[in-house]
């Protein structure tokens, strides 16, 4: 499964986003993620980072984070399965 969305990162953290969709993938709220899917996203990637570097020019960052692969293209963020 592939989800696909923009966002205005002035407005929406990357790593909120992040969290948001997995959550939504996961059918749970963002705040039981830790708990009920086992995974934090400073686990993989440092969140405060990540923001700070997606909110320069159009940047490109990719990583995995359990069975997803994260992609963040401009303002597209890209949550894929596994």
């Amino acid at each position: 499964m592939i989800v696909r969305r923009e966002f205005d990162w002035s407005e929406t953290p990357p790593s909120i986003a992040i969290v948001t969709v997995i959550a939504d993938l996961e059918n749970v709220d963002p705040i039981d993620l830790p708990t009920t899917a086992e995974m934090t996203l400073y686990s993989y990637i440092d969140p405060g980072a990540l923001d700070a570097l997606v909110a320069g020019d159009h940047v490109v960052v990719s990583f995995s984070m359990a069975e997803y692969r994260i992609r963040i293209d401009g303002t597209e963020l890209t949550v894929a399965t596994d």
